[in-house]
């Protein structure tokens, strides 16, 4: 640039400090802006909402939903926000419930931590389809009806293959503690549980059964008798031996936690008229297998069935918290009498 046209323009050129201040002034305007922005809540007063992000969610649109259901005032500032901080991809699909009285820095955090509104429940082993629904209507989680209605429907698991038809999930709804969304359905329910055991049915457990001449069914059918029977784990190999013992025989398995099952009781004891009670269930009078689980049992009830005690035993009750074991019926009958006076 030379002298004569520097002296000619001299008025019109901008100084670079001037440039350089104008940059900072307008660099602190945006900051605070967006400082203000992300602390203030757009109101003062306000109630709680279901605020739901689906699978597949885009930024842009997450961002216009919080504005059109009044969580935020400013749509574009938010999803920027996001951008530049790079927080935009760690949104995580769930049900919220957020506020207009909460930030967008605490509606952030909330959407990308995946804090979502859940609920906890625990099943404990054992438990029956019917005893899981009364438990899940009482939490308000899903009514009975809804959740029996559910295991009654066709899921696409390879682990299901071997399942009759006409059978329901009783035995696959593994008993655990679960964080569940506070508005999941019956079938999202019946899903988190037969995703959980299909997780801890692993490769080497489907190679025990696959190897043990029972399938999955019956594996799990097996099992959720020894879970009924008694609840210490070194009791339950014994006992899943007791009871192959007598398949391997076509001996009665004889189970009282059949009886309870079609009964719907919690008695220990049974009258002989109790232990005839017509039903595919009672192994009283039916040899082998009821036609399905009686429960569901949880991991170590599988593996007591994949891996039993070897023993001579083909008797046992339990008293007083404690399991005894025979090789005769003449000893068991003198056992009970010794120790159920």
């Amino acid at each position: 640039m030379n002298k004569r046209f520097i002296q000619k323009y001299r008025k019109y050129i901008i100084p670079g400090s001037v440039i350089v201040g104008a940059l900072v002034l307008l660099f602190s305007l945006l900051t605070g802006y967006y400082y203000i922005f992300l602390n203030t809540s757009r109101v003062k007063k306000g109630t709680e909402i279901t605020f739901v992000v689906n699978k597949g969610d885009g930024v842009r649109k997450i961002s216009s939903d919080l504005k059109n259901q009044g969580i935020i005032s400013q749509d574009l500032t938010f999803m920027v926000y996001l951008k530049l901080s790079g927080l935009s991809s760690s949104i995580q699909a769930g049900d919220y419930k957020l506020s207009g009285t909460m930030s967008p820095l605490t509606v952030a955090d909330i959407l990308t931590k995946g804090k979502v509104d859940s609920k906890r429940i625990t099943i404990p082993e054992g438990w029956t389809v019917d005893q899981i629904g009364t438990y899940l209507e009482n939490q308000g989680v899903t009514s009975k009806a809804d959740f029996i209605a559910a295991t009654e429907k066709h899921y696409d698991y390879a682990f299901l293959a071997d399942k009759p038809a006409d059978a329901s999930l009783e035995g696959y709804l593994f008993p655990d503690t679960y964080q569940i969304s506070a508005t999941a359905t019956a079938d999202e329910v019946v899903k988190t549980m037969l995703d959980n055991f299909d997780r801890k049915l692993t490769p080497d457990l489907r190679a025990a059964i696959a190897g043990s001449g029972r399938n999955i069914f019956q594996t799990v059918t097996l099992a959720s008798i020894v879970e009924r029977e008694v609840s210490k784990p070194e009791d339950r190999k014994v006992v899943a031996g007791v009871f192959i013992n007598r398949l391997n025989i076509d001996m009665p398995l004889e189970s009282c936690a059949t009886i309870q099952y079609i009964l719907k009781s919690n008695e220990q004891r049974f009258s002989y008229e109790q232990t005839q009670v017509d039903s595919p269930y009672n192994t009283y009078i039916h040899k082998g297998l009821p036609v399905g689980p009686i429960g569901d049992p949880g991991i170590d009830s599988i593996e007591a069935v994949l891996y039993p005690q070897n023993t001579d035993y083909y008797y046992f009750f339990s008293a007083d918290g404690v399991t005894y074991y025979s090789k005769t019926l003449e000893e068991h009958e003198a056992k009970i009498a010794e120790y159920l006076k």
